[in-house]
């Protein structure tokens, strides 16, 4: 069986690459598809040293070999996934504990079956509980006793995450599960918006006050813990709200809450949002480095669910797109050339039947064919200067593009290029950047735009910027989305900044792997 892995959609790429969890994925042998940057940290090895191996080779202990096999065998023979907790050894011969979910991948038309399996490294909370037995009994009993309920807690959202549920049942058990181990009164999970507010995502209250509901929208500001935790990506927290006078503090002191600790939580690598958690007397210290544990748990929640709406919506866009192009080229030939084609075929037929006239009764009826037949041509030539301009190919993307620019109300500069790139990497580039300019000329009210290129290794990167009025909104058109799926079906990236009377950005990159 090849031991080749390829992941079918970029996005879940990055993610895989950029998470801080453990993702290894398995074929029905055990044998390593896949090893991400978390486990390469996490064990010492690269993914090249463990791919097509066996796990047990590489890096189960010999001591757990055996029920790694029974844990497969389950799998495969019931199809349902078996959260576990066990070792991994790392290539100098250390242990490290490992709390696993896994979900089975049925066979495609195109692949096998495979095991995704994701984890958290535990060791450091396992190296905490050995470190208490060195002081007082009870109070190794009752740290013990909080590690074991708290690595509990993160199983069983780690198991909710894995068997693909809903943000939502993410977000409340986050909420109830973060609220019980951090022994706090009231937790929430927060959606940070586009201005200084957030949205309550999720909620759980011990005491039944209800200070937000899902669905509130509270300010995140300086004054509060989530705004703060935004503002500097890091957790934050409000030691003490009676020391600030804010409508949101007073709201605190009315119910009785005096300290609030939150965490960010990341997707695609900025702040999406963040848990926080409320307690009647001053948090302890270490409740932010416990707190972070559930956000990387939402984090991945979070994304996963993104990456399937992407997906879906990325394949329902790409077919209608094709449907409106086709509609729209049907709709160009027959209003036009084709028109212009059957007059000049009614022409020359009366032409025909005047042939014994004279040539003072043809000259007008051909001349005018002739300018119907150049009519025609002109039109013809406009749809395949649509299709595929001639200029793109004969002279390359940037005399390409500045002969777009040229027809164009608004002034545009286009940055040169060093070299001529493949014909798929120069089409998809030109069709980014001649949709994006005429979004500059249809709704920003630019005065001027600039198109630049840079080579960055094996990478193409591009950026079209104006001066209009900024605000665009990547959700509210299929103009951007349109342009986002193209880039990211070539395998490169898009990205849009907008702020309202500042301009727009799109800068993307495209992968040179193809360049010739």
């Amino acid at each position: 069986m090849s031991t080749d892995f390829v992941l079918g959609d970029d996005f879940a790429r990055v993610l895989t690459e950029t998470t801080q969890a453990l993702v290894c994925v398995l074929d029905s042998g055990g044998r390593i598809l896949l090893f991400n940057d978390a486990c390469e940290r996490t064990t010492g090895y690269k993914r090249g040293e463990v791919i097509g191996r066996d796990a047990r080779e590489a890096v189960i202990p010999p001591e757990e070999s055996e029920a790694f096999a029974d844990v497969l065998a389950y799998i495969w023979k019931t199809g349902l996934s078996s959260p576990q907790v066990g070792h991994w050894k790392t290539k100098d011969g250390e242990r490290r504990l490992i709390a696993w979910s896994n979900k089975l991948m049925p066979a495609g038309e195109d692949r096998p079956s495979y095991l995704v399996t994701t984890g958290i490294d535990l060791s450091d909370s396992a190296a905490e509980a050995e470190g208490a037995l060195g002081g007082d009994v009870e109070a190794k009993l009752v740290e013990i006793s909080r590690l074991a309920q708290e690595q509990r807690a993160l199983r069983r959202v780690a198991t909710l995450v894995a068997s693909e549920a809903t943000p939502e049942r993410v977000f409340t058990a986050v909420s109830e599960e973060s609220a019980r181990v951090l022994e706090v009164n009231a937790s929430a999970v927060f959606r940070y918006e586009g201005d200084d507010t957030a949205t309550v995502v999720g909620r759980h209250d011990r005491d039944g006050v209800g200070v937000f509901q899902v669905g509130d929208r509270i300010l995140a500001d300086d004054n509060t813990a989530i705004g703060r935790a935004r503002d500097s990506a890091l957790p934050a927290r409000i030691q003490d709200y009676y020391a600030i006078d804010t409508d949101v503090a007073r709201t605190m002191r009315n119910v009785g809450y005096r300290s609030t600790v939150a965490a960010p939580i990341f997707v695609g690598g900025v702040p999406w949002g963040a848990v926080a958690i409320a307690a009647a007397e001053r948090l302890p210290p270490d409740s932010e480095a416990r707190l972070m544990a559930f956000c990387e748990l939402v984090s991945l929640a979070v994304a996963s669910a993104q990456a399937r709406e992407d997906l879906q919506s990325s394949r329902a866009r790409i077919v209608k797109a094709g449907d409106e192009q086709r509609r729209r080229l049907e709709r160009n030939l027959h209003d036009g050339a084709q028109q212009r084609l059957v007059s000049l075929a009614l022409t020359l037929r009366l032409a025909r039947t005047k042939l014994g006239s004279g040539p003072e009764t043809l000259e007008p009826l051909l001349a005018g064919a002739a300018e119907e037949l150049d009519k025609a041509l002109e039109e013809l030539r406009e749809l395949a200067r649509g299709l595929h301009p001639a200029a793109l190919t004969e002279q390359g993307l940037g005399p390409a593009l500045q002969t777009l620019a040229e027809r164009l109300p608004v002034e545009v500069q286009v940055g040169a290029l060093d070299a001529r790139m493949s014909d798929h990497v120069e089409a998809t580039a030109y069709y980014i950047c001649s949709e994006a300019l005429t979004n500059v000329t249809k709704h920003a009210q630019a005065t001027r735009a600039e198109v630049s290129f840079a080579r960055e290794g094996d990478v193409l990167r591009f950026e079209i910027s104006d001066d209009g009025r900024g605000g665009a909104d990547p959700r509210a058109g299929s103009g951007i989305l349109g342009l986002r799926d193209r880039a990211e079906a070539a395998g490169g990236t898009l990205f849009v900044i907008s702020p309202p009377g500042r301009g727009t950005v799109v800068t993307g990159t495209l992968p040179l792997s193809d360049s010739a």
